[in-house]
């Protein structure tokens, strides 16, 4: 499986008009347990601050989750 073309390509964020990027309830259900789910949550908070885009984080139900989304 690859990640890039079609719809679910990164390009789509230089192209569209887009003002916000949601992660996934997915991520975060194993968020402080599962590291790849940390660096992809981490990654996608990084490159957002990056292209001035607003992230919503859906699912955010723990106190860890919303401490590990403040420190990023």
């Amino acid at each position: 499986m690859t990640f890039g073309p079609g719809y679910s390509s990164l390009g789509y964020l230089r192209q569209f008009p887009i003002a916000t990027l949601k992660i996934d309830q997915s991520f975060f259900n194993h968020l402080t347990t599962n590291p790849d789910d940390a660096a992809v949550v981490s990654a996608v908070i990084g490159m957002a601050k990056s292209l001035r885009l607003r992230v919503i984080a859906e699912g955010v139900e723990t106190s860890e989750h919303h401490a590990f989304l403040l420190t990023r």
